[in-house]
């Protein structure tokens, strides 16, 4: 009526307020003000309220120039240009305007004359949110104001009752209790009542080619009609069940005391799967009992393996850490042996060296000695043989002397014979003259002879140096083969040690490899041993809590304790055998 006035010519507050009274006359909520014919009144829960209508046909019409509009539209001010519109200020969904310009004809220009009125606006808006609110899933709340002077602690019923009556909380509950007052989703249902249906006695009417929305409405008319089959009553006059339940496409809709029933014998329904589920636990329960005793038969019975195996890798490691310091000493041995012959290798190179050099030393002394020997030998021979010659000669010029004396003498007889006495005086002089030559020249004899015999014996003397020479000097070559000899065997002997040696340090490296090796499954046993320990530690804790019989706990016990101080034992051998490593 406000927007036909607004639109009509000369439309007016007084003709609007007239036809808002004679629409609404025998309405009990609009009543007229006797007092002034511009003002209505309305009957609202509050109370009465007058209204005076003047000036609502101006303001219904808000009107704005186009011009102006779109002047404030392409505004530098962001509230202008983009808060002009009131649909922009909401959060509704509407076309833009960009979207219309795209599509058919450009558009008239607005006009000034026939313009959205501010009811038409409101309207619009409204009618947007209802839009909005029907596409979700929205929960009203109602406020009760729990007393009039609004201080806490403090209840009035009769108001209370009032506000939720005037709010029609109290006709709409008891429209929904004369009808279907609950109502639960098809897949609620069926998820919270399948325990209460039989499907062998009412089967449900789904098939494959549903969609599931509709199995799920035909699962739940199968469940509901089994469920609520002992509420069941006849009616008298059309010989039919009443109708307890309706199932939609969504939702299924109950009577009064239907989902309470329901709700009720849910668990009933639930009766033979617990006991079904009991029947399973009690099982299991009863089997983990009796496989909990034969898995304490077990674990005692793998303690004692396990100890028997532990006493026999005991013997065993005890064999090996034997054999290990065996090998050990025979290492340590052999390194003695390698170092003593290196020792003497050594010593004895040196004291070749040394005997060579004194060998070599001494046989350059004595070929010194023997080409000075010689030198004087030779110097020797040459002065005796000068001697002798000289000595020959004078013989010879002696025996010729002599003979010509005596030829001379001879002749001298001869004229002797004819002049005696001059002869014999002369002769006599000669004779003592000849006799004094020839003792002279005996003497003279006597001393090349002993000077001969001097060189005789001194050739002798150096013969016999220079015969001990040649032997000094063949002892000497015979020695220093021999030396050579020696050095030979003890380069021979050299090389056999160093070929020992080679083999000894292969020997050696692979012992210590087999060392290494022997370690390390040494180590591995000690982490097993260790590892055994802990899990016998764990079956010690839970055969403690577990059996009843002090004695075998106690025997367990003992046996742990002994495996323990075995393997600690074990573990002190094999760091004892392998200290190096």
């Amino acid at each position: 009526m406000l927007n036909e006035e607004c639109v009509r010519p000369k439309g007016a507050d007084m003709a609007f307020v007239q036809k808002a009274i004679a629409a609404n006359k025998k309405s009990p909520c609009l009543f007229e003000n006797k007092i002034n014919r511009m003002g209505f009144g309305i009957h609202h829960y509050a109370g009465k309220v007058m209204y005076d209508a003047e000036g609502f046909v101006d303001s219904n019409q808000d009107t704005l120039p186009t011009d102006l509009a779109n002047a404030a539209l392409l505004s530098s001010n962001e509230i202008l240009a983009k808060h002009m519109n009131n649909d922009s200020c909401m959060n509704f969904t509407s076309k833009s305007p960009s979207d219309e310009d795209k599509k058919g004809a450009p558009k008239r220009a607005k006009s000034n004359i026939v313009a959205p009125t501010v009811w038409t606006k409101y309207k619009g808006q409204l009618m947007s949110l209802m839009t909005m609110l029907k596409q979700t899933n929205s929960r009203y709340i109602r406020c009760i104001k729990p007393n009039k002077l609004k201080k806490p602690v403090i209840m009035e019923h009769m108001s209370a009752i009032e506000q939720l009556r005037c709010a029609g909380v109290v006709a709409a509950v008891t429209l929904s209790r004369s009808a279907f007052p609950n109502r639960l989703e098809n897949l609620v249902v069926r998820f919270k009542f399948w325990q209460l249906w039989d499907p062998d006695r009412f089967p449900s009417k789904a098939t494959s080619s549903m969609q599931p929305a509709e199995k799920a409405s035909c699962d739940c008319e199968a469940i509901l009609t089994c469920a609520l089959k002992p509420l069941e009553e006849i009616n008298p006059k059309t010989g039919k069940p009443y109708t307890i339940f309706v199932v939609g496409k969504t939702r299924s809709y109950f009577k009064m005391g239907a989902l309470e029933f329901l709700e009720s014998h849910r668990s009933a329904g639930l009766d033979k799967y617990a006991i079904k589920i009991q029947a399973i636990a009690r099982g299991f329960v009863t089997r983990l009992k009796i496989n909990g005793s034969q898995n304490d038969r077990k674990n005692a019975i793998f303690v004692l393996q396990r100890w028997v195996q532990s006493m026999i890798a005991k013997k065993a490691a005890k064999k090996e850490a034997d054999r290990m310091r065996k090998e050990q000493a025979k290492l340590a041995a052999k390194r003695q042996r390698e170092q003593e012959e290196n020792a003497w290798k050594a010593q004895l190179e040196a004291e070749m060296e040394e005997a060579e050099y004194s060998a070599k030393k001494e046989y350059k002394k004595y070929e010194d000695r023997l080409a000075e020997l010689k030198e004087q030998l030779a110097e020797a021979e040459a002065r005796h043989k000068e001697r002798t010659e000289e000595l020959n000669d004078r013989l010879e010029s002696a025996k010729n002397e002599a003979e010509d004396l005596k030829i001379k003498l001879e002749t001298e007889l001869k004229f002797a014979a004819a002049e005696p006495a001059k002869l014999a005086a002369a002769q006599k002089t000669k004779l003592e003259e000849s006799g004094k030559l020839i003792t002279f020249l005996q003497k003279e004899n006597k001393k090349l002879k002993s000077s001969h015999d001097k060189a005789k014996k001194e050739y002798k003397k150096v013969k016999e140096t220079n015969e001990r020479l040649v032997s000094a000097n063949e002892s000497a070559g015979q020695s220093f083969e021999l030396l050579q000899n020696q050095s030979k065997k003890l380069n021979t002997n050299t090389d056999g040690i160093n070929k020992n040696i080679e083999k000894y340090k292969q020997e050696n490296a692979k012992l210590r490899e087999d060392l290494k090796a022997r370690q390390a499954f040494y180590n591995a046993e000690a982490q097993i041993r260790l590892q055994y320990q802990k899990t016998l530690a764990q079956i010690l804790d839970v055969f403690q809590d577990n059996c009843k019989d002090p004695d075998l706990v106690e025997d367990v016990v003992c046996v742990a304790l002994e495996c323990e101080s075995e393997a600690k034992a074990l573990l002190a051998a094999a760091a004892a055998a392998a200290p190096d490593l």
